[in-house]
């Protein structure tokens, strides 16, 4: 389908809406397999996930995408001081949950204990200690689609723009007048743009990780750009995260952004990308 100039295919994945955008046409199919191949190999990913979850913190080897999605999401971890946890979830449970039964020890507490620091990688070798659990949504869909945008790019000397959910990312030349966009600006010409939200969050949930509960923020939802996803990412999360502090925060990060500060929408589940 042609628009103002530029070529683009839409699908929905995962209950996510997937837009793939090319300044020149014969690119399209190329691109579009190519997204829909990276999409596709986070089934790999869960599973290799899975598996470093029932290993009960014993190193497990895993593959090369899941080892970067995870060194993105610890980085963002300690970028943001803690805000943007991949391990809230279990903080989210101890809120809950009263109490959990402790396999042969009757009845105890879930307790995160140094959270996103007890994580281990390693070169290729992950390690999760229980009970904590990686959801790396807050970073992995940014991560994604900016280096789809960037790949493709490359290989066909086109400018594109990949989106996934409120994820968006652009590389190569834009066509005449920029990408136009849904959040944030009105048109995009390259960089990526995240937009995080707390009653409909995109890809795993903003939650005030010293809680698990949805964050005291003054916003309902802001929408970051930066020249790269996973910053991008991280700073529309931990905005949000950070609860009353985050707009001050966000300004000292030097990067444009447009909150909303009302709620017009109701909660849905999230799927973990």
């Amino acid at each position: 389908m042609s628009v103002d100039g530029f070529f683009e295919v839409r699908w929905w994945w995962r209950r996510r809406a997937v837009r793939v955008a090319v300044s020149d046409r014969t690119a399209l199919p190329a691109a579009r397999r190519a997204v829909a191949r990276r999409l596709a190999g986070l089934r790999a990913v869960d599973l290799e996930l899975s598996r470093a979850h029932r290993a009960a913190g014993r190193p497990v080897p895993v593959g090369p995408l899941l080892r970067d999605l995870v060194a993105v999401s610890l980085g963002a971890a300690e970028a943001s001081g803690g805000a943007v946890d991949p391990t809230v979830g279990a903080a989210r449970l101890r809120r809950s949950l009263t109490a959990l039964p402790a396999c042969g020890s009757g009845w105890g507490r879930v307790d995160r204990g140094e959270g996103w620091r007890a994580v281990s990688l390693r070169g290729d070798l992950l390690a999760v200690p229980p009970p904590l659990w990686l959801d790396l949504g807050g970073t992995a869909g940014a991560y994604l689609v900016q280096r789809c945008a960037e790949q493709v790019a490359a290989r066909h000397g086109t400018g594109v723009l990949v989106a996934v959910g409120s994820r968006v990312a652009a590389a190569g030349p834009a066509p005449a007048g920029g990408w136009r966009v849904a959040h944030g600006p009105a048109t995009l010409t390259g960089g990526a743009l995240v937009t995080a939200d707390v009653l409909r969050p995109d890809g795993g949930g903003v939650r005030d990780p010293r809680t698990g509960a949805a964050p005291e923020s003054p916003w309902a939802a802001v929408t970051v750009a930066a020249p790269d996803g996973a910053r991008a990412a991280m700073l529309a999360v931990a905005a949000l995260a950070r609860g009353p502090d985050g707009p001050d925060w966000l300004v000292g990060q030097g990067v444009r952004a447009w909150p909303r500060t009302h709620r017009t929408t109701l909660p849905r589940p999230a799927t973990r990308w």
